[in-house]
């Protein structure tokens, strides 16, 4: 998932915090390393650039019960306009707001 240019990583990392996991708490549940976690945060191109569907799928099902309403609409926002724009339909995983 190429999410350059977007505000993604900011939302992600925001969902993280509001859900009350440190990085190292959460990377494991991703299957990912701290340090890849951080530079997902931080929006380092190589890494974003290669971002896997799934990490980003349980990322927001791991965080989005304990997210605040505008956070979880925010993520939703960016992910959704992220495939409209990139494949013309929304064809992501079962997302629940």
């Amino acid at each position: 998932m190429d999410l350059r240019n977007t505000d993604l990583p900011i939302t992600l990392k925001t969902l993280r915090q509001e859900a009350g996991f440190t990085q190292e708490e959460l990377a494991p549940r991703l299957g990912i390393s701290r340090e890849t976690l951080s530079a997902i945060e931080t929006g380092k191109e190589s890494t974003i650039k290669n971002l896997p569907d799934e990490v980003v799928s349980k990322w927001w099902s791991i965080c989005r019960s304990r997210a605040r309403e505008e956070t979880r609409n925010c993520f939703f926002e960016q992910v959704t306009g992220y495939f409209d724009k990139v494949m013309g339909c929304f064809k992501f995983f079962n997302m629940k707001r």
